[in-house]
């Protein structure tokens, strides 16, 4: 499993054929590497469960052996066990289409229930974020290495995915424009390499990253020069944010709350919605809008004019 968590083993060989055929399906060919994983660690999950409970093939799983792991992981917030439920009545499907069940997973899971306010993401306002970058301490090796990683989060709102990923070759100086193939989503994207950016990434080559033929930017000190994780990057920014006073204590502080932050704050400066969304890396405004939770008056707000010829 990607993002820093621990791979979730398969406890259970008996499953493992079944687990690797659903995996291989025709209509999951184009997905990314991260929606298999996440649909492998929730049918993984369930296979353990079964398997802690005797039941070691999907012909003898009852129904409430699939409520009993719903039940299971009642403690994980609403909106992941919504994702995970969404997963199961897909996996059911194929399973009642292959015939290892005699229901479907429209029957286990006919309507999914999920608290969207939960989904809210958390945001920082700028004078929050213009605080945590001034606590950055820039003249030691670790406070240059950080002050990128929070520029690159919070100024161009890069995922850690990408963060971690970054290589020599993403940078064009010549530009003065970062290019990648975003990892949670396989689309190009092109981002401005911001003066402040530049020349942050330019201390940081000079004066503190390690001697190393990586194509990968920001390595580690101590970890054999290998990149950073996502878990160090949610570190770093998390970090910075309690040493600038900001309480955290109800809001997620990590670098995807950076990258809505950047968004918000856009929105709220009456950015175009366009813009904002090629700033995300999003192929489609409606799932711009969706990220951000706008609602209608927000969106009369912000609306861009439409030009239009007289009769």
């Amino acid at each position: 499993m990607q993002k820093g968590t621990k791979k979730l083993q398969l406890k259970y060989v008996v499953y493992l054929e079944t687990l690797e055929a659903y995996l291989n399906v025709d209509e999951f060919k184009t997905l990314s590497s991260l929606t298999i994983s996440s649909k492998r660690v929730t049918i993984t999950s369930l296979m353990n469960y079964l398997g802690d409970n005797n039941v070691d093939d999907f012909r003898h799983c009852r129904q409430n052996d699939v409520t009993g792991y719903l039940t299971s992981i009642s403690n994980l917030s609403s909106s992941t066990i919504s994702g995970r439920t969404f997963i199961l009545r897909h996996f059911f499907n194929y399973l009642n289409r292959e015939s290892f069940t005699l229901y479907s997973g429209d029957q286990l899971f006919p309507v999914i229930f999920s608290n969207k306010n939960e989904r809210i993401l958390s945001f920082y306002s700028i004078d929050e974020i213009k605080r945590t970058i001034r606590i950055i301490d820039k003249s030691s090796i670790y406070g240059k290495r950080d002050f990128l990683v929070v520029l690159l989060a919070a100024e161009l709102g890069i995922r850690s995915g990408d963060i971690i990923r970054m290589k020599f070759s993403n940078i064009h100086w010549n530009r003065s424009t970062i290019e990648f193939i975003q990892y949670k989503t396989g689309d190009f994207i092109q981002l401005p390499l911001l003066d402040n950016i530049k020349y942050a990434l330019i201390d940081y080559l000079k004066n503190s990253r390690p001697q190393s033929d990586s194509a990968y930017i920001i390595i580690g000190n101590k970890n054999g020069r290998i990149p950073i994780t996502n878990t160090c990057v949610h570190y770093i920014i998390s970090k910075y944010l309690q040493k600038a006073d900001i309480d955290i204590s109800e809001r997620k502080h990590g670098p995807h709350a950076m990258r809505h932050s950047l968004a918000s704050n856009m929105l709220h400066n009456n950015t175009p919605m366009h813009v904002i969304k090629d700033v995300l890396g999003h192929s489609n405004i409606n799932t711009t809008k969706i990220y951000l939770n706008i609602d209608i008056d927000t969106l009369r707000k912000v609306a861009l004019e439409v030009l239009y010829e007289a009769d």
